[in-house]
C-alpha cells in the first residue's frame, strides 16, 4: 500500500468479531489511546524502524487533485504499510481498504468535510519533521513503542517480510510508479538484463481506478533468464509483481517499455536523467553489493 485518493464513502462497515478478536490479542487499550491522542506518529515511526515498511500518512483533501501541497491538507492518521494492500497499525494488520473504512473515514467524519476524500502518501522518517503534522515524533516516545511493539511478537509474526532488496522502503516505493522506468534502465545498464513492460488488460475491482496509459502499462521491470522478474523491490515472479498493481490478466511487452523510455526522453529528459542517476547510485549501492541477489 503505497499512495492513493479515495472519496467519502456513504456508509462506514462494521467488523465487530474482527474487532473484538484484534482487541484480545491487540495492544493494551491505555497505550492505544495514547498512540491515538497523537495520531499514531510515534508507533507508527518505531514499527517502521523495526520492520523496515513505508511511513504513511493519511491527508484529509478537499479534492482529488493530486499535487496539492501537505499545507493545504488536514493529517489524519500516520502508519505503516507494504508494498500492496498491508497497513499495519495500532488497531492490527488490516486490507487498506479496512483500515480506510473502519478507521481512517471516521476520524475523517469528525471535520464534517462538505467534499474531497483521503489522500495518502508515504514518507521516509526524516521527512516528517517537515510535514505539517499535529504531533511530531520523540525518541522517549518511539522507545515506549518499541517495547510494546516487541513484546507483541504475534503482532509482528502477522506482517509479512519485507522483500529481500536491500534497497530503502521509501526509495523501492519512488520507484514503484513513474519512475520504474529510469530504474530498469539502470538495473539493465548494470546488469545486462532485459527490460520489459507490465501490461494491464484487467484489474481487480480495488484498482479500477489504477491511472495507466490507454494500452495498460503499469510498471517496468527486468527480467532474469529463468523467467522472474525484479524491480526496485527485488526478485519475485512475474505475477507476484503485476499482482502489486491489481492485475488479473496482463501481458508482458519488450517493445512497450522501449516506447515509455522514449516518450521520456522526448517529454521529460533532464528528470528522466536525474532519476537515472539516482537509481544507479541505489543499485549500486544496495543491489550490486547484496550477493543473495540474482545477476544473470
Amino acid at each position: 500500500m503505497i499512495g492513493h485518493f479515495v472519496n467519502f464513502p456513504e456508509g462506514v462497515k462494521q467488523h465487530m468479531g474482527q474487532a473484538k478478536i484484534r482487541q484480545r490479542e491487540g495492544f493494551a487499550p491505555k497505550l492505544i489511546e495514547e498512540w491515538e491522542a497523537e495520531d499514531c506518529v510515534n508507533f507508527a515511526v518505531a514499527l517502521a524502524r523495526i520492520t523496515g515498511w513505508l511511513l504513511h500518512v493519511d491527508w484529509l483533501t478537499p479534492s482529488d487533485e493530486e499535487d496539492i501541497p501537505e499545507s493545504e491538507l488536514k493529517p489524519l492518521r500516520v502508519y505503516v504499510g507494504d508494498n500492496r494492500e498491508g497497513v499495519f497499525d495500532v488497531r492490527g494488520v488490516k486490507s487498506i481498504e479496512d483500515f480506510s473504512q473502519g478507521t481512517v473515514f471516521k476520524i475523517a467524519k469528525s471535520f464534517k468535510p462538505k467534499q474531497g476524500g483521503i489522500r495518502t502518501r508515504y514518507y521516509d522518517e526524516a521527512a516528517l519533521l517537515n510535514l505539517p503534522l499535529k504531533y511530531f515524533p520523540t525518541e522517549e516516545k518511539i522507545a515506549i513503542a518499541t517495547e510494546a511493539i516487541k513484546a507483541r511478537p504475534q503482532f509482528l509474526n502477522a506482517i509479512p517480510a519485507k522483500p529481500q532488496s536491500k534497497i530503502p522502503a521509501y526509495h523501492a516505493a519512488r520507484y514503484t510508479f513513474g519512475k520504474c522506468v529510469a530504474y530498469a534502465e539502470a538495473l539493465r545498464e548494470l546488469t545486462g538484463l532485459q527490460t520489459a513492460a507490465i501490461m494491464v488488460k484487467k484489474f481487480t475491482p480495488f484498482y479500477r481506478g489504477t491511472i495507466r496509459s490507454d494500452d495498460g502499462y503499469v510498471h517496468s521491470i527486468v527480467v532474469h533468464p529463468d523467467g522472474m522478474g525484479e524491480d526496485a523491490w527485488g526478485l519475485a515472479t512475474i505475477d507476484n509483481i503485476a499482482s502489486r498493481f491489481g492485475a488479473l490478466l496482463y501481458e508482458v511487452s519488450y517493445e512497450a517499455h522501449q516506447e515509455v523510455v522514449q516518450n521520456y526522453l522526448r517529454t521529460s529528459n533532464n528528470i528522466y536523467q536525474s532519476e537515472l542517476n539516482v537509481a544507479r547510485e541505489l543499485i549500486t549501492q544496495y543491489r550490486l553489493n547484496n550477493t543473495d541477489q540474482k545477476t544473470n
